[in-house]
């Protein structure tokens, strides 16, 4: 891969970006151009590195923006954006156009970077134990596991093919090894079988995680010993569990997805309870936690969040405002809205005149912002389990009570034990308000191979195939292996 030949410097002197905290694990001192013998010379050393990989992943190329609410919420048609500049390409998933190639490859690029670090990190890992002191080898090395396995996994999602009716289709490289060659093209399933491999490995290694007896602990000791808190920031036991459970509903194994689900629903009410309803629906709450972040498995320190929203969502923008009409976002509420959660704190008419429609606020600062949620952008959430309980368990009942607690945490009415329901099409509708902003909602459609979606403009159905679904290689990995 060209990619691996052009960021020799990104892994032999690393960069590491402060994430100001009070974990000390994130609260580390900058180091410009470490060679990497000093960087892995120490424990402390290692945990840098990984911050490292953590703090990159805050790009906007990755999730500080494309795959979170930018691109790929483009592609699911959340917005209404057919007319306004480059953002019309990505609405017609023209994939040829110059500025969108850019794009697909500066992605591909600064993804398989970062699964270089983690190699990196890796190998001197196993070569330096010694360094490491109590079951930080075992943490770091499992984290580290974890992060190349999620960078795999969602560089299958957007350049593999339509898994449901393709899996043996190639894909992308599996890169298990720090090397400046590159590694072979996958089909698909292999890919997945990676994937799973290095995530079944950091599970073992996480067996010792203070977050499975003392939970994510996402405030700072009261003794000034903070490592190994915040969990919720790292890929952490029981994150990695719902990134195997993820992965297996994508990879159509129901039974093993039902099964790793079913783990975190059991400890949901213990370690990650659901939002304050009543605190999100108070108007005077000046400090709202939109982004739900007692729910949240796994998400990103993003400092810049504010920025978020004021660069892409405020009604003070004068164009590129990221918005759907009012007539998709009702059809998505349906007649609920007013109760829902998801709704009444998101979204908000604004008050000057600027715009009929309304404003997505999920990233908004509060008013008065607190230390942990204010900064958290979440990558997976416990609501997602219940979901995956829901779609695949043969159990009716066992569906519906899934479905029921997190509508009722919702504001929404149960459903009646009695009630016919569409466990498939209430789950979509799920989907669909549950992760606004949150990047997921294309990876649905495209794991169930849905045929059509609503156009963000309200123009009426899109087709969708595997030509939509699927990113093509970038130009710079194809023109390497034409000249291998």
């Amino acid at each position: 891969m060209k990619v691996l030949k052009s960021i020799r410097t990104v892994c032999v002197a690393l960069l590491v970006v402060v994430m100001s905290s009070c974990d000390s694990w994130l609260d580390l001192k900058p180091i410009d151009k470490v060679l990497e013998d000093q960087l892995y010379e120490t424990e402390e050393g290692f945990k840098q590195a990984l911050t490292g990989v953590y703090v990159e992943l805050n790009q906007g190329t990755l999730y500080g923006g494309d795959l979170m609410f930018r691109m790929v919420e483009i592609l699911a048609q959340r917005y209404n954006l057919g007319s306004i500049g480059s953002y019309k390409e990505w609405v017609a998933y023209n994939y040829g156009d110059d500025d969108v190639k850019k794009s697909i490859d500066g992605l591909w690029q600064k993804m398989y970077s970062l699964i270089m670090n983690c190699n990196k990190l890796l190998e001197n890992a196993d070569l330096r134990k010694e360094v490491f002191t109590g079951d930080n080898y075992n943490i770091i090395y499992g984290e580290a596991l974890a992060l190349r396995a999620m960078l795999h996994f969602d560089l299958l999602r957007l350049f593999g093919p339509v898994y449901k009716t393709n899996p043996k289709g190639l894909s992308i490289c599996y890169n298990k090894k720090f090397a400046y060659q590159g590694s072979n093209i996958l089909p698909a399933s292999e890919v997945i079988d990676n994937v799973l491999e290095d995530l079944k490995q950091a599970e073992q290694l996480l067996v010792k995680d203070p977050v499975i007896t003392e939970g994510p602990r996402n405030t700072a000791a009261s003794d000034g010993v903070n490592d190994l808190r915040l969990r919720t920031y790292r890929l952490n036991y029981y994150a990695v569990q719902a990134l195997m459970a993820r992965v297996y509903l994508y990879a159509g194994r129901n039974e093993d997805a039902l099964i790793m689900a079913r783990k975190l629903v059991e400890i949901q009410s213990k370690w990650y309870p659901f939002a304050d309803y009543n605190s999100l629906m108070e108007s005077g709450n000046k400090s709202k936690d939109r982004v739900f972040s007692t729910e949240v498995l796994f998400g990103l320190e993003n400092k810049k969040r504010g920025e978020i929203f004021t660069n892409y969502f405020t009604p003070e923008l004068d164009n590129g405002i990221l918005a759907p009409t009012n007539t998709s976002l009702l059809n998505i509420f349906l007649t609920e809205s007013t109760s829902d959660c998801r709704f009444t704190p998101f979204w908000i008419r604004p008050d000057n005149g600027k715009y009929s429609f309304r404003c997505f606020h999920k990233y908004e600062a509060p008013e008065e912002s607190d230390p942990f949620f204010s900064y958290l952008v979440p990558m997976i959430r416990i609501s997602e389990m219940f979901y995956i309980v829901a779609e695949t368990t043969d159990d009716e009942t066992e569906a519906r009570t899934c479905l029921n607690l997190v509508r009722r945490n919702r504001g929404l009415v149960a459903f009646e034990d009695t009630e016919m329901v569409d466990i498939q099409q209430v789950l979509k509708e799920e989907y669909m308000k549950e992760f606004f902003g949150e990047g997921q909602l294309f990876f649905y459609y495209k794991r169930l191979n849905v045929s059509s979606i609503p156009a963000g403009d309200d123009s009426g159905m899109i087709t969708m195939d595997e030509v939509k679904y699927k990113f093509p290689l970038p130009d710079s990995e194809t023109d390497y292996r034409r000249s291998e």
